[in-house]
């Protein structure tokens, strides 16, 4: 074997692939961070720079391919140019031989992409992700400096001012004091739900593996409700239950592991992802629960009494024959009527078309209930006014749930699914909140098939490019090296699409068609070196 000939290629492959690489990398790590800066993300300048370090070696996994079917080209058009691809085949060496040491290297490459998309790359991704969405405290003190809100989920909060506690008693990781805050609780559509003003907040963070959880308290309060348009002033709000937030690093199948691919893929439940789904269905089976509770007074008794917090004593007595998915029925379709008592005296009369009791929405808690009616008539029963009518009416502060025994948040999705499917047949949404899990799971694996699926498609596009643009540096001999670089640059540049097109077909559950997109641009690249190779040969 030619083996001094063999270290003399394979030198002048690696010197070439090392030096386009770096260059390669270092462009497009720069340009990742372009997007970031442009945007809403608060970076400082430290944290650019790291980003952009950080950003290299997640960069290799596209600059590799690319840089090595450059660096393959370069090489061996100087050989083809220099006739010494001429002399090698004169001197008896096959043109399998020639390119043995190609082909060596590209499977070494191969061999590190593997390693790194499966192993490497997902935790600088993670770490990227990270930089991106900084500590909590940084956030918080950047916004306070720039006069913006700073955002957890879906709580948007303004503060003038903050002070971090060290040690605190509570046995969170962070404390945070808060001076003059705005929390506002946002929907999908960016609009304010609910808000509450407080002359000072406490926030708790307790960071877990996957998630950190947030826990919110606020002093002096007033808040107020987009549904029912109204304002409560308190002395005090705090939410039931911590809000999570992701960790960046840790929640995106893109930052896992392929071992850690697998451990989601047999765990579904414990990704952030699905974690979302079963809250949601918890809250439908609770609701269920209370629906099946009012639904038990109705059949005895008639109508149910609903009471309201606050300091008055009031309550709300409602006539209807069933409750189902939240909405109070009438057998007849006759109008609900509802009559409010305040210290024991009948106060009001509502005679509405439709009623519909839902899980109150306001910031600060989620145990009480609103009571939503439609084509309202409002009598005074206490003073002798003129009934009026109201297209709409929102009475908020209700405890429905009574003794009702809510499930525990944190009941494992199997125990909730197991039960959720033995009464789904009796409503509707809790039906749709089975729906909900099992496409959130779909979900998760159409991420988990796409990553293992565009790794490994990455990993051998680096050998098939360095292989074309060896070969196409044989063939082309006639032309300038980046005019037979070309050749290759589109149909490996098609490649990346089709993967590109492949994985999101994955995602979205079509795993037979998209694997076939995916892998369809590496089949093309190589049935390229075949057919060029045999013209090669046969010259």
């Amino acid at each position: 074997m030619p083996w001094r000939l063999y270290r003399y290629i394979l030198g002048e492959l690696l010197r070439q692939v090392l030096l386009t690489t770096a260059i390669l990398v270092t462009i497009i790590a720069f340009g990742a961070v372009i997007k970031p800066l442009a945007g809403d993300t608060i970076l400082t300048p430290a944290q650019a720079i790291k980003f952009v370090g950080l950003a290299m070696i997640p960069m290799l996994q596209y600059a590799l391919p690319f840089a090595a079917g450059f660096a393959a080209t370069l090489t061996l058009h100087r050989f083809v140019t220099d006739n010494e691809i001429l002399a090698m085949a004169a001197s008896g060496m096959s043109y399998r031989s020639i390119f043995a040491p190609v082909l060596g290297l590209g499977l070494a490459i191969m061999l590190i992409m593997i390693i790194l998309t499966q192993t490497v790359i997902p935790r600088f991704f993670g770490l990227m992700a990270a930089t991106l969405a900084g500590d909590v405290k940084q956030l918080i003190a950047t916004s306070i400096d720039r006069g913006v809100p700073f955002e957890f989920n879906e709580l948007q909060i303004y503060a003038e001012d903050f002070e971090e506690v060290e040690n605190p008693e509570t046995g969170a990781d962070e404390r945070f004091l808060l001076r003059r805050v705005v929390a506002s609780k946002i929907d999908g559509q960016g609009m304010s739900t609910s808000d509450v003003t407080a002359a000072g907040a406490v926030i708790d963070l307790y960071h877990l593996d996957r998630v950190s959880l947030l826990k919110l308290a606020m002093e002096d309060t007033v808040a107020w409700d987009a549904r029912s348009n109204s304002l409560r002033g308190s002395p005090r709000i705090e939410p039931t239950h911590a809000i999570p937030i992701p960790r960046p690093d840790r929640s995106d199948p893109e930052h896992l592991t392929l071992t850690e691919l697998s451990d989601a893929r047999m765990h579904p439940e414990r990704a952030v992802l699905v974690e979302d789904a079963r809250v949601q269905l918890l809250k439908f089976l609770n609701d269920f629960q209370v629906s099946g509770s009012l639904n038990e007074k109705l059949a005895s008794e008639g109508f149910v009494s609903i009471a309201k917090s606050g300091p008055i004593s009031r309550r709300y007595d409602i006539e209807a024959d069933k409750a189902f998915d939240g909405m109070l029925l009438k057998d007849d379709g006759s109008g609900i009527v509802i009559t409010e008592v305040v210290d024991d005296l009948p106060s009001r009369r509502f005679t509405a078309g439709t009623v519909r009791l839902d899980r109150q929405e306001m910031l600060g808690s989620d145990t009480g209930f609103t009571l939503e009616l439609g084509d309202v008539r409002v009598e005074s029963l206490d003073v002798p006014l003129r009934p009026n009518l109201r297209e709409k009416l929102v009475i908020t502060g209700l405890d429905a749930s009574g003794d009702v025994r809510e499930l525990a948040r944190d009941m494992p999705l199997a125990e909730a699914m197991n039960y959720a499917r033995q009464v789904q047949s009796q409503s509707g949404i809790v039906a749709a909140g089975i729906g909900y899990v099992e496409f959130r799971i779909r979900e998760l694996l159409g991420q988990i098939d796409a990553q293992v699926v565009r790794r490994s498609t990455l990993s051998v596009t680096a050998l098939l490019l360095l292989m074309l643009g060896a070969i196409l540096a044989v063939l082309l001999r006639n032309l300038p090296p980046l005019g037979v670089y070309i050749w290759a640059f589109f149909p490996a540049l098609l490649d990346l699409i089709l993967i590109a097109s492949g994985t999101g077909m994955i995602r979205d559950d079509d795993l037979v068609s998209g694997t076939i997109v995916s892998w369809s641009g590496n089949g093309i690249l190589l049935i390229m070196i075949l057919f060029i190779y045999s013209r090669v040969s046969r010259n």
